[in-house]
């Protein structure tokens, strides 16, 4: 898309679904962000609406407190992925965590039954 063009029904849609499917926003959020870009800002009542995209780094509150602006795409793309990869981090941090414990849950019984099998066959 060209600087100062609007995107037609089918082109903001394939922007749209590519929002969804390679950045992985949800479909409201980048109808909103295409919103954003495309009027420059939004009043700051919409910040609600657009708390995911502040949330990411897409957008921020202007200094004056009374409207929401977009971030540059290169950036704000940029801090969705990286809020994106931290949380997927994070997840499986957690996740290699509760698996640990598992771990440790499961060789007294590993252990157990080793010592009968060995026991019996010695005795």
């Amino acid at each position: 898309m060209s600087r100062g063009a609007r995107a037609g029904p089918r082109g903001e849609e394939d922007v749209v679904a590519r929002l969804g499917t390679e950045a992985g926003l949800s479909r409201g959020d980048a109808v909103l962000y295409l919103r954003l870009l495309r009027d420059g800002q939004l009043p700051a009542s919409n910040a609600k609406d657009a708390s995911a995209l502040l949330d990411r780094g897409m957008a921020i509150i202007s200094g004056d407190g009374k409207r929401v602006i977009p971030v540059h795409p290169r950036l704000g793309i940029a801090n969705h992925y990286r809020t994106w990869r931290e949380a997927m981090v994070r997840e499986i941090n957690e996740r290699r965590m509760r698996v640990d414990k598992l771990i440790l849950e499961l060789i007294p019984l590993y252990e157990a039954a080793t010592e009968k099998s060995t026991g019996a066959g010695g005795g």
